[in-house]
């Protein structure tokens, strides 16, 4: 009885910890309130959006700058009362943004560390946003679609992923 009412206690324990770890987009990178700005988001249209980042800093222990932006993009037209279901939103990493899509494991294994960027792929993944990494640089890069986050899909190519989007009305915006 002692030791299931331990194993309860440390069960519960854990799921709080767990509940602490998981993040909103809130979470990354700040955004400022914008009082009477002379341009914003119309609150009914809806708005389609695709990333493509593939530049990533020198530092392994960063999170990446360019998808930090995905983020603030949504909290700041959301705070400017934007729904966030008017908001769909896509990214594609690709080039040296790739490793930015593997798991943590794969990523501990070839640098040292779990990947920086796990937390806020998973908060974007939480808003809505499809994620995805390119084929072609993954398998060019050797990694295979078991080494990448679950937050994030394989397309064929980034090239594929941008013209997808694209022709679905999706707008293009570069960051790098």
């Amino acid at each position: 009885m002692k030791n299931r009412i331990l194993l309860l206690i440390a069960f519960a324990v854990t799921l709080q910890i767990k509940a602490q770890q998981i993040k909103s987009i809130n979470d990354f990178g700040k955004v400022f309130k914008i009082e009477k700005p002379d341009l914003v988001l119309q609150k009914n249209k809806v708005y389609k959006v695709i990333f493509d980042v593939f530049t990533d800093g020198k530092k392994k222990s960063k999170k990446n700058g360019a998808i930090i932006t995905v983020a603030r993009y949504i909290s700041m037209h959301v705070q400017q009362g934007v729904p966030e279901g008017n908001l769909k939103v896509a990214l594609v990493l690709h080039g040296a943004a790739t490793k930015n899509a593997l798991n943590d494991a794969t990523y501990l294994e070839k640098y040292g560390k779990e990947n920086p960027n796990s937390a806020l792929l998973h908060a974007l993944k939480q808003a809505n946003v499809d994620i995805f990494v390119c084929g072609q640089s993954l398998y060019a890069k050797g990694y295979k679609k078991e080494h990448t986050s679950t937050d994030v899909q394989v397309s064929l190519s980034a090239l594929t992923a941008l013209v997808h989007f694209q022709t679905e009305g999706y707008q293009q915006i570069n960051f790098n």
